[in-house]
């Protein structure tokens, strides 16, 4: 009866140290996922699109050729964003099916992070209709 008490406890002992691992692995899962920027230009978080475009030192135009020197591929989205406070430039780029977004500081030029996404088929094909549902929205 003692035998298997113990057996028991150590059963539960094992399981739930298991269980505090794996809540661990989790939540460093999710802090990788919330990315701290630190740019060289602090805003506001109520600052207007205008007051972002007179702050940043650099334009989109910068953006686009300190990307291309980095990456190969098609350009597809470069936008002026206040990221908690940052000003920083987000942009995605598409080479050999694959996604990658970058964030590049508003003030310096610096690439501040590049996250490469793989993209499957179907993810191009929703892609594209979605670009042509936009194209036929600024025709109307």
């Amino acid at each position: 009866m003692k035998k298997s008490s113990y057996f028991v406890k150590s059963l539960i002992g094992l399981s739930l140290i298991g269980s505090v691992a794996l809540a661990n692995d989790i939540e460093l899962d999710d802090e990788k996922k919330d990315l701290e920027i630190k740019s060289s230009i602090q805003v506001n978080d109520d600052i207007s699109e205008n007051e972002e475009k007179s702050y940043a030192k650099i334009d989109v135009n910068e953006v686009i050729n300190i990307l291309r020197k980095e990456e190969s591929g098609k350009i597809i989205n470069v936008e002026l964003e206040n990221e908690d406070g940052n000003l920083v430039y987000k942009a995605e780029v598409i080479k050999d099916n694959q996604s990658i977004d970058f964030i590049v500081d508003a003030g310096n030029g610096k690439i501040l992070h590049k996250e490469v996404d793989k993209k499957d088929k179907s993810d191009k094909e929703d892609e594209h209709e979605d670009n042509d549902e936009n194209e036929k929205e600024k025709k109307d």
